[in-house]
C-alpha cells in the first residue's frame, strides 16, 4: 500500500497541516519527506518526495519561489509544505495558481509546529506501512515454496478480513526489456536499481489496493508476483485491474512497458503453486515471442503448454536442427533472411498477398524466395503437414531461445 496525502492529513499528529491549493493532487503518493532551506536543493529532489520549505532563503524572492515550485513539479515531487508565520504569512497566490494548474498539492503549517516532529510522524508512518507489507511478501514466497500450511495461511489472512477462500490466482507483472530500460533512464548502480525495483513493487501494490484487494506479493527479479483471492467477490473485473496496473506503471515510470502473465484460478490452497508455475510459463511465452505491453492468460498459450512440459532439451534441439535450424544455418552462410520469411509465410497460412504486405516484398519476389526455400528444405511447402512441422520448429526455437 502506498502512502498518499489523503491518508497523511487524517493523522491526528498532523492536524495543523492545511491544504491550500492543488487539491486534485490529494491522492499523489508520498515516498519520503525532506526539509529544504535553500532553492538549490531542488536539483536533489526525487520523484514522490514531500518537501518542507522554511522560507528562510526565499521569502523575498518571487522569481526564486516560482522557479522552486516549477522545479519540484518537473521532478515529480509529491508536494510542498510551506512553514508560515515568520517568513511567509501565507502561501502567495502566484504559487497557489501554479499549484492548481498542475494538481500539485501545497500545504501550510504554522511556525509554532516543530518541523522535526512533522518529518518524524510522516517518516514513521511510511516505514510502518512498509513493514506491515513485508510479512505478506514473505507469506506468498513461503506458500510457493511449500513452507506454509493452510491453517497458518488462513490465520494470517483473517487479520485482513478474509473469512472464506473461494479462489486463488497468481499474476506476474514484469518490466519489459529491463536491461535496456535501466541505462535509458541512467539507472546504473546497484542501489538505484534496488530503489527502482522496490518503487515498482509499491506501485503495483497500490493498484491492487485501490481495487480493494489485499496486496499479497513479492518482487522476483524485474517482476512482481501477486496473489488474488476471491476475485469474483470484487466489483472490478480482472481485465480492468490489469489495465489499471499498466496505466499506473506508465504514470509512475516514464517510457516503461509491462507484460502481465495470468495463471489459472483454482479453488484449493495447494494449487496456488500450480497457478504460479502457469504464470511463469505464460511470461516466458510473452518474452519468447518478443512481445511488449501484453496481457496473456495461461489458457491462451496454446501449443506452448505442450512444449513447456517437455523436459528433454536435447530432443527439442534435435527437432529444431532438423527443421528451422536448416534455414538458419543457410542464412548464416549466405547472408539471407529465409528463416524469417518462411515464418511469416506460415503465420499467414501460405497466403502470398498477406505475406507480401507483411514483409514489404513484391509478390513475384516473394514467390522466388519461397521456391528457393523449398529447394533448400527439399520439402513441399504447400503440404499442411510440412507447414505444421516447421511451425512447431519455430515455437521450439522461440520458447527455448535456440
Amino acid at each position: 500500500m502506498e502512502i498518499t496525502f489523503d491518508q497523511l492529513i487524517n493523522l491526528p499528529e498532523l492536524k495543523d497541516l492545511k491544504l491550500v491549493s492543488g487539491n486534485k493532487g490529494i491522492f499523489r503518493r508520498v515516498k519520503w519527506v525532506h526539509i529544504m532551506e535553500t532553492p538549490d536543493i531542488v536539483s536533489y529532489a526525487q520523484s514522490g518526495e514531500l518537501i518542507i520549505l522554511t522560507g528562510v532563503a526565499i521569502f523575498d524572492d518571487k522569481d526564486g519561489f516560482v522557479e522552486l515550485i516549477k522545479g519540484l513539479i518537473k521532478k515529480d515531487a509529491a508536494g510542498l509544505i510551506v512553514n508560515v508565520g515568520k517568513y511567509f504569512s501565507k502561501v502567495p497566490d502566484y504559487i497557489k495558481n501554479i499549484s492548481d494548474e498542475n494538481n500539485f498539492p501545497v500545504f501550510e503549517i504554522p511556525w509554532k509546529v516543530s518541523l522535526s516532529e512533522v518529518t518524524k510522524v510522516i517518516c514513521n508512518h511510511i516505514v510502518k506501512v512498509y513493514l506491515e507489507e513485508l510479512p505478506y511478501e514473505n507469506l506468498l514466497k513461503n506458500i510457493i515454496y511449500d513452507k506454509v500450511t493452510y491453517e497458518d495461511f488462513t490465520k494470517r489472512l483473517s487479520d485482513s478480513g478474509y473469512t472464506s477462500f473461494k479462489s486463488f490466482r497468481i499474476i506476474i507483472v514484469s518490466i519489459d526489456r529491463f536491461q535496456e530500460y535501466l541505462p535509458s533512464k541512467n539507472i546504473k548502480d546497484e542501489q538505484s536499481i534496488l530503489h527502482m525495483k522496490s518503487s515498482f513493487l509499491r506501485c503495483v501494490n497500490s493498484s491492487i489496493w485501490d481495487a480493494k484487494f489485499q496486496p499479497i506479493s513479492f518482487l522476483e527479479n524485474e517482476s512482481v508476483v501477486f496473489l488474488m483471492i476471491n476475485e469474483k467477490d470484487k466489483l472490478i473485473n480482472l481485465g480492468k485491474l490489469l489495465e489499471v496496473i499498466r496505466e499506473n506503471g506508465k504514470k509512475n515510470f516514464l517510457d516503461i512497458n509491462l507484460s502481465i502473465a495470468v495463471g489459472n484460478a483454482y479453488t484449493k490452497f495447494s494449487e496456488i503453486k500450480t497457478s504460479y508455475l502457469e504464470a511463469l510459463k505464460t511470461l516466458k511465452v510473452i518474452k519468447s515471442e518478443g512481445s511488449i505491453d501484453k496481457n496473456m492468460f495461461y489458457s491462451d498459450i496454446g501449443a506452448y503448454k505442450l512444449l513447456s512440459e517437455i523436459k528433454n532439451v536435447t530432443l527439442l534441439k534435435e527437432y529444431y536442427d532438423e527443421t528451422v535450424g536448416i534455414l538458419e544455418q543457410y542464412d548464416a552462410q549466405n547472408d539471407t533472411d529465409f528463416t524469417h520469411i518462411f515464418y511469416v509465410f506460415i503465420e499467414k497460412n501460405g497466403n502470398y498477398i498477406q505475406t507480401s504486405k507483411k514483409l514489404y516484398l513484391h509478390r513475384n519476389t516473394l514467390m522466388y524466395k519461397i521456391n528457393k526455400i523449398q529447394e533448400i528444405l527439399k520439402k513441399d511447402l504447400t503440404d499442411t503437414k510440412v507447414k505444421f512441422e516447421f511451425y512447431l520448429g519455430y515455437l521450439i526455437k522461440n520458447f527455448n531461445n535456440f
